[in-house]
């Protein structure tokens, strides 16, 4: 996780901190009163420290600022003589960097500052759950599968593998992005024996996912994994054997906004959660159509139908 804290003073630097800086005299040299530069050093802030003043966004080419320091080698200087320059270059990309964080923290805050709820307006389509009520977020924070949606998926995943009303009880499902769970909790209420859960948010693992899996009593036949879906697919890549192997189906539905769905099909490619004879189930929007091909590592595309906004192609074997 990326934390920032607001309370922290931008100029500080912490422990063992190194930079490489060019260092000048403003005092006039005793000959002819010309500035003479200093040879270049590298100097350790002092832990804890602040640089005195703050870079200077303004038209000027470099941002001068006086700063503490323990020691300076091969020169004898005068710290009260020193003075700190920063390179134009290296100032633009300093408050660029400033910018970003300030953004960063913005939306931490306005997505933190607001009391979350939960309100009950999903349910379960079908299978030994069918009715079920299914506890989501009342922001927009969290993206649930359609109900319609999900309904049609499952039917034509079922027709694909023989026509039945449930899957066979060893199937293991692999549901990323989970959120409210509903797309894993239906697979286990049609038959599968086991789901995995791969969300980020806590919030939304504490008070939505866990608690929709507790209250409806599949918690022996589940498992949370409270992080990022590339950190897990990372993972899976050298554990596979581990957790069982690949899965017999993953639903990926990733949140539309700040994704990259170019490296989500990268990453999906290069994992182990998937084999040859895996079912993929990918909704997108369709504005990204293009970072979807016929094919997803060992899988082709069988279905991709367009529900509104929202596109939902199907990858499996091809029989």
């Amino acid at each position: 996780y990326l934390i920032i804290d607001s309370r922290a003073p931008l100029g500080a630097f912490g422990e063992q901190t190194r930079m490489r800086l060019e260092w000048t005299r403003r005092a006039a040299a005793a000959s002819g009163g010309r500035a003479t530069p200093r040879p270049e050093v590298h100097a350790r802030v002092r832990p804890g420290s602040l640089l005195r003043g703050l870079v200077a966004a303004g038209p000027g080419p470099r941002a001068a600022c006086r700063a503490q320091t323990d020691s300076v080698d091969d020169v004898d200087v005068d710290e009260a003589d020193v003075v700190l320059e920063m390179p134009h270059e290296v100032e633009e990309r300093y408050l660029k960097l400033l910018k970003r964080q300030e953004g960063k923290l913005k939306d931490l805050q306005r997505k933190h500052s607001k009391k979350r709820s939960t309100h009950r307006v999903m349910k379960i389509s079908s299978g030994y759950l069918k009715g079920s009520p299914v506890l989501s977020p009342r922001d927009k924070d969290v993206r649930p599968m359609m109900g319609k949606v999900r309904s049609a998926v499952f039917s034509m995943l079922l027709s694909r593998i023989g026509g039945g009303s449930e899957f066979p009880s060893e199937c293991r499902w692999l549901d990323l992005f989970a959120g409210t769970g509903s797309v894993g909790i239906e697979a286990l209420s049609r038959g599968c024996g086991t789901c995995h859960f791969v969300e980020l948010d806590q919030w939304t693992a504490n008070e939505v996912l866990i608690k929709n899996i507790d209250g409806l009593g599949v918690q022996d036949d589940c498992s949370v994994h409270v992080e990022s879906v590339f950190d897990f697919l990372t993972k899976f890549s050298y554990k596979s054997e581990v957790m069982g192997g690949s899965f017999d189906f993953v639903s990926v539905c990733p949140p539309y906004n700040d994704m990259d769905f170019d490296e989500l099909v990268r990453s999906l490619e290069a994992s182990k959660v998937v084999s040859d004879r895996s079912f993929l189930i990918f909704e997108y929007p369709k504005e990204v159509g293009q970072s979807l091909a016929t094919t997803l590592g060992p899988l082709t595309r069988l279905v991709n139908r367009t529900y509104g906004r929202t596109t939902v192609a199907i990858y499996g074997p091809d029989l």
